[in-house]
C-alpha cells in the first residue's frame, strides 16, 4: 500500500476520535445542561408551591395516638410539563382517559417489606398519586436483600418512612405512610379515609402472619373493596411458576392453604356477629335477616373464586428451603416468644431468595396499574400448565362429542345441532384451560377428575369464545336439563368470561 494512503488513513482515523470525542463532550454538556434546567425548574415551582404542601402529612403514630408531621421528608413538586414527560410511555399505553383515571385513584398497600416496597416504588412510579402504606417494621440488615429501597442508612427506619421518602422523591405528593400494626381492632381505623372521599380502589395485601392476612382480607370483601394479595415468597426460587389466580386455585403454597382456613372461620364469625346485631332490633319479628357478602343470591364463600373480589400471586413451585433451625439461645429459653418481633408472629427464619419478593411486588404493581388504567389483564394463567396427553384427551372427548351430535346419537336438553367441524386445536385448548383455570365451570372441580369442554351455547360453532369446561357430573345435569341445571349466578358468570374471551380475540 502506498505510504500516502496510510497517512491518509491515520488522518481519517484520528480526525474521526477528534470528533467522537468532541461529540461525547458536548452530548455530555448537553445532558448536564438539561439535567440542570429540570432540577432548577422542579426547584422553582418548589418554592412557589410549598404553601400547598401541608395538607399531605407523614402520618406517624406518637404515644398519644395523635399524628405527627415529619416536616423534613416533603414531597419533591414537580411543574406539570415535566410531569407529563415523566408519565409519557404510560400515557401511550394507557391513553388520556386511562391515565386520569390511574392518576385519580387511591391505592392502600399493607406491609411494605420485600414484596409491598417493590409494589409502593412502581405504583409511584405509573403515576398514582394518593398511596397509604401501612406497616410496623423497621429495616434492618437482613431487609436490604430485598428490599426496593432501603439502603444502610436507612437501617434501624420504619420501613413506612423509608418507602415514603422514595415516592416524594418521584414527585408523588399524597403518600400516608403510617407506622403502625394492622390488626382486626385497628385495622378499619388505619383504612379510613376522610369523608369527603369514597372507598380505596385497590387495597394490596402484602403481609405475611396468617391472622393479620386474614383480619385485612376479611375486611376488604365485607366491605366491597378490591384486594390483590400475596402468599409466600419464602423458601421458593422458581419465577416461572408464579401464577395470578383466585384464592381457591392456589396449590402448594402453605400460606395460601392456611389462609383459606383462617379466613373462613374469621368471615363466618364476623357474618354471625352481624346477624345478631341485625337481628336484635327486630327481636319480635319472625323474620331472620341473613348476612350476604357480595352480590344477592350468591354463595358467602364466592371469594374464593372471584378474582375480580380477590386476586392473588402465588407460586406453584415446592417449597425448596424450609424454616431455618432454632439458634441455640432459642432452644435454651423456654419461652420464645421474647424473640419474636411481635407476640404470636413466626420466630424460625424463613430463607428468602431477594429476587422472588421484588417479582412478586412488582406483578401486583403491574396488576393494580393496569385495571386502574382501564387496561385489566385478560385471562390471566392461573394454574400450573397440564400435560400434553390431557390436552389431548380433551381435544379428542369434544371431537367425539360433536361426532355423536351430528350422527344424532346424542341428545341434548333443547336441542342442539351439528355446526360443522370444531374451530379449536391444541394450542386453544390450552387457552381455555387458563380461561376455566383447570376446573369446572359450574361445581369448582379440579383436575383429577374427567373435565370436558362443551359448547355453551348448542346453536353456534365450537370456538374459543363458545366452549365451557365441565367436569362429567355437571356435564350429565347439562346434557339432560340444559342450562336450567345450572343456578343463574353461574350462568352469568359463564358468559361473562366467554365475553371476555370474544372481546380478546376480536383485537386480533
Amino acid at each position: 500500500m502506498p505510504l500516502q494512503s496510510i497517512n491518509n488513513d491515520q488522518h481519517r482515523q484520528s480526525s474521526q476520535s477528534v470528533w467522537f470525542l468532541v461529540g461525547g463532550f458536548l452530548t455530555g454538556a448537553l445532558s448536564m445542561a438539561t439535567l440542570g434546567w429540570i432540577q432548577q425548574r422542579i426547584r422553582q415551582h418548589q418554592q412557589k408551591s410549598n404553601h400547598n404542601v401541608s395538607n399531605y402529612s407523614t402520618r406517624k403514630l406518637s404515644s398519644n395516638g395523635q399524628n405527627n408531621r415529619n416536616s423534613a421528608n416533603l414531597p419533591t413538586i414537580v411543574p406539570t410539563e415535566l410531569r407529563n414527560e415523566q408519565l409519557s410511555r404510560h400515557t401511550l399505553y394507557f391513553g388520556e382517559d386511562g391515565m386520569k383515571s390511574l392518576q385519580n385513584a387511591k391505592v392502600c398497600i399493607v406491609g411494605v417489606g420485600g414484596v409491598g416496597s417493590h409494589a409502593a416504588c412502581m405504583l409511584a412510579r405509573g403515576g398514582v398519586t394518593h398511596l397509604r402504606l401501612i406497616d410496623f417494621d423497621q429495616v434492618t440488615l437482613s431487609s436490604l436483600n430485598r428490599h426496593a429501597c432501603a439502603t444502610l442508612q436507612d437501617v434501624g427506619i420504619p420501613k413506612v418512612i423509608c418507602v415514603q421518602k422514595l415516592c416524594h422523591q418521584l414527585g408523588v405528593p399524597n403518600v400516608d405512610a403510617i407506622a403502625e400494626m394492622y390488626t382486626a381492632t385497628s385495622g378499619p381505623q388505619l383504612l379510613q379515609l376522610p369523608p369527603d372521599q369514597n372507598k380505596w380502589d385497590i387495597i394490596i395485601d402484602c403481609i405475611d402472619d396468617v391472622p393479620t392476612k386474614a383480619a385485612l382480607l376479611s375486611h376488604c370483601l365485607q366491605n366491597q373493596i378490591r384486594v390483590l394479595s400475596c402468599m409466600g415468597a419464602g423458601g421458593k426460587s422458581d419465577m416461572t411458576r408464579l401464577h395470578l389466580s383466585d384464592l381457591r386455585t392456589a396449590s402448594r403454597d402453605p400460606l395460601a392453604s392456611k389462609l383459606r382456613q383462617t379466613l373462613k372461620k374469621v368471615m363466618q364469625q364476623e357474618q354471625q356477629q352481624q346477624q345478631q346485631q341485625q337481628e336484635q332490633p327486630s327481636s319480635t319479628s319472625n323474620t331472620t335477616t341473613k348476612t350476604k357478602l357480595g352480590k344477592d343470591n350468591v354463595d358467602p364463600s364466592s371469594y374464593l373464586d372471584d378474582m375480580d373480589q380477590l386476586t392473588i400471586i402465588y407460586s406453584s413451585e415446592k417449597t425448596v428451603m424450609k424454616l431455618a433451625n432454632l439458634t441455640e439461645e432459642q432452644q435454651e429459653q423456654r419461652d420464645k416468644s421474647q424473640f419474636g418481633a411481635v407476640d404470636k408472629f413466626r420466630i424460625r427464619i424463613l430463607p428468602v431468595l431477594g429476587p422472588l419478593p421484588a417479582i412478586m411486588g412488582q406483578s401486583l404493581a403491574a396488576v393494580a396499574l393496569c385495571e386502574l388504567g382501564q387496561k385489566p389483564i385478560h385471562q390471566p394463567v392461573t394454574g400450573e400448565r397440564v400435560g400434553k396427553n390431557v390436552r389431548h384427551k380433551i381435544y379428542q372427548h369434544l371431537t367425539t362429542r360433536e361426532q355423536k351430535i351430528r350422527s344424532g346419537d346424542l341428545k341434548i336438553a333443547g336441542g342442539a345441532s351439528y355446526t360443522g367441524p370444531i374451530q379449536i386445536d391444541g394450542d386453544d385448548v390450552e387457552y381455555l384451560l387458563g380461561v376455566w383455570r383447570n376446573k369446572c365451570a359450574v361445581t369448582g372441580t379440579r383436575l383429577g377428575t374427567t373435565l370436558s369442554l362443551v359448547r355453551w351455547d348448542t346453536g353456534k360453532p365450537a370456538t374459543v369464545d363458545n366452549l365451557v369446561l365441565l367436569a362429567s357430573h355437571a356435564l350429565q345435569k347439562y346434557d339432560q336439563e340444559g342450562k336450567e341445571s345450572i343456578p343463574l349466578p353461574i350462568q352469568q358468570r359463564i358468559e361473562q368470561r366467554l365475553a371476555g374471551c370474544r372481546d380478546l380475540n376480536a383485537e386480533f
